[in-house]
């Protein structure tokens, strides 16, 4: 018989947006029953006002509630003049959607849709009682709801983005390791289309990363915060700017010709890869001082491109195909710049060491 633990490795810890609408639903249900009043529109409003941030549930829910009314009110005309048939229905549903849309509602747009066209079985004959009914039980879901996002658990992203960003720094490092052993290997056809795969996902991962710090810069408006919360907060923007500087680098690496590596001598191939070896120690000891060679390696780096500028022959021009630079000097320009801003991060990570954080290697990558 398999251990206990088997089976409960898959349940995983409910998320505080999961706790939060449950009680949003209990609390609307509860209010709505206990006035006597149907609690289906309200408790579909609650669900989805439960926003990331508290700052997007009052701004969705200013945009929710007019547009639940017309929803409401569009339904109601609909049943006075087409009873309840086909055509109430449609009408409902579509004028719902054009209204919201025309007046720049469009959270609301589901809510107001959805409020519309269930509201039609239950209109008898007090359409107006009906309608500011509805109206009632959509407010009750939308402040409830709203009191709940700013009241319980508030959302802290703090430490996901920090885990995130720490996981940015061992992606780069394998995808600038396998951009380098590309460039300097005779075969890439099987590494290009691994690599292209490598560097959108890390775009994706790091766009993800931005969206997390920004529910968290509206969520700080909202709710008293110590300062050093408030620097964690600057610190992981300030990382998160850093790798994304990188990644544009990293794309004009990533974008070159596969025949680039044909026109590498035997001297440069093996700068390219000593270079590997130094940006891999680096981005793999933050908090450890850097070593010599890594000096070495880039000011020789730096020299081999001041000297290429200098003696290599400017292209002949040809119109419609003349380029300033070649792709040999624009894999040396874009490695000093990585350096240039793996530097700077290197620092800004390694001050987490220096005030009695862990002192070994942040990241160890594969």
């Amino acid at each position: 018989m398999l251990p206990l633990k088997h089976y409960t490795k898959f349940i995983k810890k409910p998320g505080s947006r999961l706790i939060k609408t449950a009680i949003a639903v209990f609390v609307t249900s509860f209010i709505c029953l206990l006035l006597d009043l149907p609690a289906i529109f309200a408790v579909i409003t609650a669900i989805v006002t439960i926003e990331p941030s508290t700052q997007d549930s009052i701004r969705k829910g200013m945009e929710r509630f007019p547009a639940s009314a017309i929803g409401a009110a569009l339904a109601a005309i609909s049943v006075y003049f087409f009873g309840q048939s086909a055509t109430s229905y449609t009408l409902a549903a579509i004028l719902t959607i054009f209204l919201c849309e025309k007046f720049k509602l469009r959270a609301g747009t589901l809510v107001a849709t959805l409020t519309a066209v269930a509201m039609i079985p239950d209109l008898h004959d007090h359409l107006i009682y009906s309608f500011f009914s509805r109206l009632g039980t959509t407010s009750i879901g939308l402040i409830v709801s709203t009191s709940v996002n700013l009241l319980i658990l508030p959302a802290n992203y703090l430490d996901t983005i920090k885990k995130r960003n720490h996981l940015h720094v061992a992606e780069i490092n394998r995808l600038l390791s396998r951009l380098l052993d590309t460039a300097t290997s005779r075969n890439q056809t099987g590494m290009r289309h691994f690599d292209h795969s490598s560097y959108t996902l890390l775009k994706r991962h790091l766009e993800k990363t931005e969206q997390l710090l920004a529910f968290q810069r509206k969520e700080l408006r909202f709710h008293r915060f110590k300062m050093k919360k408030f620097r964690t907060f600057i610190k992981e923007r300030r990382t998160t700017d850093y790798l994304q500087r990188i990644l544009l680098h990293l794309g004009n690496l990533h974008y070159l010709s596969p025949s680039v590596s044909s026109t590498l001598t035997y001297y440069e191939q093996t700068l390219l890869k000593r270079s590997q070896k130094e940006f891999h120690y680096l981005m793999t000891h933050i908090g450890k001082p850097i070593i010599p060679s890594f000096f070495e390696t880039i000011d020789e780096l730096n020299n081999h491109l001041k000297y290429e500028f200098i003696h290599t022959k400017p292209p002949t021009i040809t119109e419609g195909d003349h380029h300033q630079l070649s792709e040999k000097i624009i894999i040396f320009y874009e490695l000093l710049s990585i350096h240039d801003v793996l530097e700077d991060l290197y620092y800004h990570l390694s001050s987490d060491h220096s005030n009695g954080g862990n002192k070994g290697a942040l990241i160890t990558s594969s």
